[in-house]
């Protein structure tokens, strides 16, 4: 799978997404194994993700959060910069449609028919933050 492929079904996707439903696509999470005396799990390594909701009239996007912003994952300015160019708002950005963004995380707000807008941003994101498009999951709920 390419991120040609992945934008096509992403958008197709959050066109279909049903108002109030959610949609993540990232990484599947690692669960460590057990080690030490007590036999505790380390923590997980931080995994790369987008998700989506459709609320009325709007979609709302998510990326991944930053250490910079007190988020799971490392990204250098570089990277911080190319996620902005895409059209990622960061923590603390203003929303022009009204909404109230969450903390730590990259975000956006769209209007509702502008799913594959959406979806570049998200799987340009992907692409940004190094994942591989074959290895990524489906969470919709």
């Amino acid at each position: 799978m390419t991120f040609d492929d992945l934008g096509r079904e992403l958008t197709a996707r959050l066109e279909a997404l049903p108002e109030g439903a959610f949609l993540t696509l990232g990484e599947p999470a690692e669960v460590p194994e057990k080690h030490g005396l007590l036999r505790r799990r380390a923590r997980p390594a931080p995994g790369r993700y987008v998700q989506f909701r459709r609320d009325p009239g709007w979609l709302y996007g998510e990326c991944v959060g930053s250490t910079i912003f007190g988020g799971d994952l490392e990204i250098g300015e570089a990277d911080h910069e190319r996620l902005r160019a895409l059209g990622w708002l960061a923590p603390g950005d203003p929303d022009p449609a009204g909404t109230r963004p969450s903390y730590p995380h990259y975000w956006c707000t769209l209007e509702g028919g502008r799913a594959a807008d959406l979806a570049g941003m998200g799987v340009g994101a992907l692409e940004v933050l190094g994942a591989d498009p074959g290895a990524l999951t489906w969470v919709e709920g």
